[in-house]
């Protein structure tokens, strides 16, 4: 069962902007993306956008095959849902700020690009745009990218102390 999507009109415009609905895919911000497992028909949106970076969060690799010889990086985070930790959450963070500072747009995904790929971008929100985890949840879930409830353990990685945790790891000088 997944969330519902708030209506139209009373989504917010600083959402995810839908630029694919077959793909799921969005652009979050001028530098991040977000859709579900990419396929061959999805290749032209990612040139389009010149997206340099894949962030696959799903188990199984099967981005090398479609995005070989495109000269696009590949980052494999197998994640899965039910066992999400913050150590994760914090390893896409790292390559997100890696990103941000050689200015490479990046797409996050995992199978539906709505679980795994909704966490992320819910603590990419609070990390790097300084959302209240409130504004960041409530995209998550309501977004209209097809959260699934059942996950209760994502929601529990949104603790005060595990944002914190990612922030100052984030700064730390090992991570710069």
């Amino acid at each position: 069962m997944t969330a519902p999507a708030l209506p139209d009109h009373q989504r917010p415009e600083h959402w995810g902007n839908q630029l694919s609905a077959a793909h799921n895919f969005y652009r979050v911000s001028s530098w991040v993306y977000r859709s579900e497992q990419p396929s061959s028909g999805l290749l032209p949106l990612l040139k389009q956008k010149n997206i340099k970076t894949v962030i696959n969060l799903r188990t199984h690799d099967r981005d090398s095959s479609i995005l070989e010889g495109e000269n696009i990086q590949v980052i494999h985070l197998p994640i899965r849902t039910w066992a999400m930790n913050r150590e994760q959450l914090l390893g896409i963070m790292q390559y997100l700020k890696q990103a941000q500072h050689s200015g490479q747009k990046v797409l996050i995904h995992c199978y539906h690009g709505s679980d795994r790929t909704g966490a992320s971008i819910a603590m990419y929100r609070i990390v790097f745009e300084n959302w209240s985890t409130e504004q960041a949840l409530l995209e998550m879930k309501h977004g209209g990218y097809d959260y699934h409830v059942i996950w209760k353990n994502i929601e529990r990685l949104f603790s005060t102390e595990n944002i914190q945790w990612t922030r100052q790891q984030l700064q730390s000088p090992e991570q710069k």
